[in-house]
Formats: structure tokens, C-alpha cells, sequence
């Protein structure tokens, strides 16, 4: 009798490509280069001090900004994916519950920088942050849309808007003057975040999926309504809330606990531009993962040729980006930055390697969102915001004007390998097969590949920079290496002519 799942795995594997491909080239062109372009640059001009206390105040927003979503985003996904004929109702409803958080967000916020003894200054910039996470928020709810009916292609564009526009103005400030104040970078946000959720309103309503008039946030049942969204969405805020904590929580105790903080801090950040700029590429793959996992499931698709086809992917390029930092940290930062290079270098291996462990948990924390095994995850994210948090306060009270960042990177790193060694544990107990091994297989192949090509071009003496290069290089195309990336699975998925997206 033949399995249900093998008439439509195919199908999906391929959809799925299909959408990842369009998603990441845009994302992969725009949003990086921003970071590594243009965002560096604002961090050479400001110095580390000056954007030592903006970096804080950017990540206590971003820890909090899930009270500004309370899981709607991930439970309408999730939903729509699986019931499309509830968009509707459920996505309208949503806005109401979104027009009540914003509030109470916003005083959080402030009331919790003011306990962390921010003032003046400080406490402007990070209101003004509060309301450009506020409108990041929107457009983030309207994508949610768009990725449950699978109109990837719109929610790819939709996607760059604002980095794009950033790109440009921010590009041409820089450009155009020797210096660079930080209220630029903030009111260039703001009118690019503010223009892109009304091209995504529009591109919403163009796919019927948004009605004119709004409806006011309390009338017709709406504080019923709105408990019930909170209820669905609880779990997915809680979740985000936790793994934001251990990500985010290390700018925020450098900065007030170590000696020199807002130094430290910003050195602490030239590093975590290049973790954010990698992480995308994780954080794309399970933006779209997770409504095709979700699929595959409901379906009783067999989800282990996705997950572990995806997995080796993110494996080969972590994997190379953390050893070519590793080996050549300096000249890493030396060709985005032009000062502070040295005093940095420390941090970046580890956050790279942080970088390569947390890609993993991106395809399988994925699968077991879809699972909805949320219980699972709370305890484990719980558990390693605990963690992290303790490890931070030991160090940092016994921490020099120099180290701090350096073991924040590293308690970094060990909070990530506990956390994605779970998930990979409940999802293999859930889906096991001896085809797993495989991919041990291909991370030890592909680490001596890469240890071999850098130890070899550390020891040439050629000029670092030159030899980051071809280390990186040398170390992605030995994911081409037979048993590293299942090529003989992805070229059948792309044995299709796959150049539109009707589908979408």
C-alpha cells in the first residue's frame, strides 16, 4: 500500500523551493548588504560608545517587541495554512487585538528603561524605537497573511521594503557628510517602515484579504474576541519572549553591568552585526518552513527529507562562516570597519559559532512549532534564558574593561548549544530513521574540510584578508564534498522548470 505522503511530498518539496529561492535572493540582496554596508558605516561614525548606548536600547525593544504580536503572527500562520477559509474573520480580528497591545507595550517599555536607570536622552531614543517597533510589528502581521495563503512572492517583496529604502536615504546621508547623527538613522526608519506597511496595506487589499474600514478596537465583542486571541497566541509570545531573552539580554547587562559598558557594548555590537546579517539566512528558511512543516503534518507527509535536505544547508553555510571567523577574526571586521578592530576581534568567533549552532534550531524549533509541542519549547527556552542570564551575572561582576563581550559571546554560544540540542532530540524522538545519521555524517566531513583549508592559509602567511577569503570560499564549496548536501534529493525537487509562481 503506498504511504499518503509520497503523492504530495514532492509537490510541497518543490513549492517549497520554489518560494525559499524568490524569498531568500531578495532578502539575501538587500538586508545583508544594508547591515554590512551601511550599518557598519553608522557604527564606524558614531564610534562604539555612542552606538554602545543605542545597542541596548535597540535589543531591550526587540526583547519586548512580542508584546506588541502576542503570537498572532505565528498562530495566523499557522492557522491560514491550515484552515484558509478563516483568513477573514481572523485576520480582521487580529488588528483589534493588535490596537490594545501597542499600549500597553509602550509603557512596559519605558516604565522597564526607566528601572534600568536610562534618562534624558536615552529615554527619548528609546521611545522612538518603541514606536518604529510598533509599526515593524504591523508589517510583520500583514506578512503573516501573506505567507498562509502562500503569496510568497508578494511577502518577499513586501520583505525589503523598508531596508531598501533605508539603503538608499541612510547611503546618501553618509555620502553626503562626514559625520552621522543617530536621530537620522531613527526618523530614516520611521518613514521607511511607515511608507512600507502602507505598500503592504495595499498589496493586502489587492489580495482581498483586507477590508477598508478597521473595525474600532472594542465594539462587537471585540474584548471576547480579543481574550481568545491572546489565549491562541500566548504560547508563541511566551516562546519568543524566552529565546529573545537569551539573545538579546547579553547588549543589555553588558551595558549596564560591566565596567565601561557603552564601550563594550558597542564593540560587543560590531560583532552581532555579522550574527544578525547570517542569521538571516535561518530565519528565512523557517519563515517559510514553518507553513509547509505545518502542511506536510496535517497531510501525514513524511517532513524528514525537508527538514534534513534543509538542515544540511544551514549546516555547510554556518559551519563555514564560523571557521573562517575563527581562524581570521581581525580581517573579518577589518573589511566592514575601519576602528576598534582589534579591541572586537575576540568576540566575533564566538558569536559565529553561536551563528552555525542556532541555524540548526531553526529547522527543528520549526518542526516542533508545527507540531505544536509549544509546551516543549517553553521549558527548554525557559530553561536557557535561566541560563544565560545567570552565566552573564556571574561573569560580568568579576569582568575587566576588555573581556566583557568576549564571555558574553561565549555564554552565548554554550546557551545556544543546550537549547538546539533539545529541539534536535524531541523532533528526532517524534521522526526517527537511521537517516539522521547523515547529517553527523556530513558535519564531520565538512568540519575537517574546512579545519584543513584554514589551518593550511593560516600557516601560507599570505595577507589575512586575502586568506578570509579564500578560506570562506574554500569552506562553502566544500559543502559540495559527496555526503555533505543531499544533491541527488535537490535535484530531483528541481527536476521541474520552476520560473514562475503561479501557485502564489
Amino acid at each position: 500500500m503506498q504511504h499518503p505522503w509520497k503523492s504530495v511530498e514532492p509537490l510541497i518539496l518543490k513549492q517549497f523551493l520554489k518560494h525559499l529561492s524568490w524569498l531568500m535572493v531578495l532578502n539575501l540582496a538587500v538586508k545583508p548588504a544594508y547591515l554590512l554596508i551601511i550599518d557598519t558605516k553608522i557604527q564606524d561614525l558614531l564610534g562604539p560608545e555612542e552606538f554602545g548606548r543605542y545597542f541596548p536600547l535597540l535589543s531591550l525593544s526587540i526583547l519586548l517587541n512580542i508584546l506588541l504580536d502576542a503570537g498572532l503572527a505565528n498562530h495566523m500562520t499557522r492557522l491560514i495554512s491550515g484552515n484558509p477559509g478563516e483568513i477573514h474573520h481572523a485576520f480582521r480580528q487580529g488588528w483589534r487585538t493588535k490596537s490594545v497591545l501597542f499600549p500597553a507595550y509602550f509603557v512596559l517599555l519605558m516604565m522597564i528603561g526607566w528601572l534600568l536607570g536610562w534618562r534624558g536622552e536615552s529615554l527619548i531614543w528609546l521611545a522612538w524605537i518603541g514606536i518604529n517597533q510598533a509599526l515593524l510589528s504591523a508589517i510583520l502581521y500583514i506578512r503573516a497573511g501573506l505567507q498562509g495563503i502562500g503569496a510568497h512572492r508578494t511577502d518577499a517583496w513586501v520583505s525589503v521594503g523598508d531596508r531598501s529604502m533605508l539603503f538608499l536615504s541612510m547611503g546618501a546621508l553618509i555620502f553626503s557628510f562626514e559625520r552621522f547623527e543617530l536621530t537620522w538613522l531613527l526618523w530614516g526608519t520611521s518613514v521607511a517602515l511607515f511608507l512600507t506597511c502602507i505598500i503592504a496595506l495595499w498589496r493586502l487589499k489587492k489580495q482581498a484579504l483586507f477590508v477598508d474600514r478597521l473595525p474600532s478596537p472594542l465594539g462587537d465583542g471585540s474584548a471576547r474576541n480579543i481574550q481568545e486571541d491572546l489565549k491562541s497566541g500566548w504560547p508563541y509570545a511566551l516562546l519568543f519572549l524566552l529565546m529573545m531573552t537569551y539573545h538579546r539580554v547579553d547588549g543589555i547587562m553588558l551595558e549596564r553591568l560591566a565596567p565601561d559598558g557603552a564601550i563594550q557594548a558597542g564593540w560587543y555590537a560590531m560583532s552581532y552585526r555579522f550574527f544578525e546579517a547570517a542569521n538571516m539566512i535561518g530565519f528565512l528558511c523557517a519563515t517559510l518552513l514553518l507553513p509547509y512543516f505545518t502542511r506536510m503534518l496535517a497531510q501525514r507527509a513524511d517532513v524528514r527529507p525537508l527538514a534534513r535536505s534543509m538542515s544540511s544547508v544551514l549546516l555547510a553555510v554556518g559551519a563555514s562562516i564560523a571557521w573562517a571567523s575563527w581562524f581570521f577574526p581581525e580581517a573579518f571586521l577589518g573589511a566592514f570597519y575601519d576602528y576598534e578592530i582589534q579591541a572586537a576581534a575576540g568576540i566575533l568567533p564566538w558569536l559565529m559559532i553561536s551563528f552555525a549552532v542556532f541555524a540548526q534550531g531553526y529547522v527543528f524549533s520549526t518542526l516542533l512549532t508545527a507540531r505544536g509541542d509549544l509546551r516543549v519549547l517553553n521549558r527548554m527556552a525557559a530553561a536557557g534564558a535561566l541560563l544565560n542570564i545567570t552565566l552573564n551575572a556571574w561573569w560580568l561582576s568579576q569582568a575587566s574593561a576588555t573581556n566583557g563581550g568576549m564571555g558574553c559571546a561565549i555564554i552565548s554560544a554554550i546557551t545556544q548549544g543546550a537549547m538546539v540540542g533539545g529541539q534536535i532530540y524531541f523532533s528526532l524522538r517524534n521522526h526517527p530513521g537511521r537517516q539522521w545519521w547523515k547529517l553527523l555524517r556530513a558535519l564531520l566531513l565538512h568540519s575537517l574540510a574546512c579545519f584543513a583549508i584554514c589551518s593550511l592559509l593560516a600557516r601560507w602567511g599570505i595577507n589575512p584578508k586575502q586568506a578570509l577569503w579564500i578560506a570562506l570560499i574554500g569552506c562553502l564549496a566544500a559543502g559540495l564534498l559527496p555526503g555533505v548536501i543531499d544533491f541527488r534529493s535537490m535535484k530531483k525537487m528541481l527536476s521541474e522548470k520552476m520560473n514562475t509562481f503561479a501557485d502564489s
